[in-house]
């Protein structure tokens, strides 16, 4: 049986942490390039939420890392999911389709999708959740070295977005490996060296509390949901409407955005800023205008979205389009 819960979050660590296991990025992504950490583990002992270094990127009572990439296309195209460390394989699954949990209502407690489970001795087991139907790659009972295939980032079980679901357990307790201890537990700034990530790993999974996921010149704004978004678009005729939209994570109340469009020759074709009201972990936008009487010139338009915080820019993104 494949487990989808996490069990007795904020238990003492006994003596067995010093058999944790060193991990290395179980995704065979770049981060901050090709993928993004969405959420990290909620260490509020509350309703609300806190990531271990006290920010909001996290959602209430999430036990684990999300590993997301940035678009379908992206998951078509195929990353791997790796072992974290070396282990056996304890628990396996897969045939549950890639569909999003927005149009997916039923899921029969099978949230995690399909996965693999591994066992790491002293009492430590990785999972590994939201595969890609069919791609898993191990069976139970198979011993495993770190950086081997699992199987592929997918969309399956309780998923909005593809993305790994990677979460680390001690004795059925849930681990942060930023920490290295228990969750929930207080936040705050903490050494590398508590952390269960080698020391390349943790080097490029550096906190980035806001970033753009992607960004794009549309005739029309797309579906706010990743798996419902077509591909980029790479053209639009003289007389549709031109909008900049943009696809974050972590902007918050009082931010401010700043949407430019420049036409063939470098001017400004639409300029507005915007304040972020409320904000939230996923924020999506868009700005832009109706075509001019005698329709737009040909050629490409640059659109540019920066997002400041007390006017220092903490997120950014360039996108094109070219008008024929």
């Amino acid at each position: 049986m494949f487990s989808a819960s996490l069990l007795c979050p904020g238990m003492p660590l006994p003596a067995s942490q010093r058999s944790a296991p060193q991990l290395v990025l179980p995704v065979a992504c770049e981060i901050g390039a090709s993928c993004l950490i969405q959420k990290l583990v909620d260490h509020d002992t509350g309703p609300g939420r806190r990531d271990y270094r006290c920010g909001t990127l996290t959602t209430d009572g999430h036990d684990g890392i999300d590993i997301r990439l940035r678009t379908m296309q992206d998951m078509a195209q195929g990353y791997a999911v790796i072992a974290a460390a070396a282990g056996v394989v304890l628990r396996v699954r897969d045939g549950e389709p890639d569909i999003s949990s927005r149009l997916r209502t039923v899921r029969d407690g099978r949230d995690a999708g399909n996965g693999v489970v591994i066992a790491h001795g002293g009492g430590w087991e990785t999972q590994y959740s939201h595969l890609k139907s069919g791609s898993v790659a191990v069976r139970p009972g198979q011993r495993i070295e770190a950086g081997e295939r699992l199987g592929l980032v997918g969309l399956s079980g309780n998923s909005e977005f593809p993305h790994l679901h990677f979460s680390v357990r001690l004795n059925g307790g849930a681990i942060d490996p930023f920490t290295g201890g228990p969750a929930p537990a207080a936040c705050g700034p903490r050494s590398d060296s508590q952390a269960l990530w080698k020391p390349k790993t943790a080097s490029a999974l550096r906190y980035v509390g806001t970033t753009v996921i992607s960004a794009g010149l549309a005739s029309a704004a797309p579906a706010r949901s990743v798996a419902e978004r077509a591909g980029a678009t790479t053209q639009i005729s003289r007389d549709a409407s031109l909008l900049l939209w943009v696809d974050a994570i972590g902007a918050r109340d009082g931010d401010v955005q700043h949407f430019s469009i420049a036409g063939p020759d470098g001017k400004a074709v639409h300029s507005q800023q915007v304040r972020v009201d409320s904000g939230g972990l996923s924020w999506f936008a868009f700005s832009g205008k109706k075509a001019p009487p005698n329709g737009w010139s040909g050629g490409r338009y640059i659109g540019s979205y920066t997002l400041k915080r007390e006017g220092v820019t903490v997120a950014n993104a360039v996108a094109s389009v070219v008008v024929r």
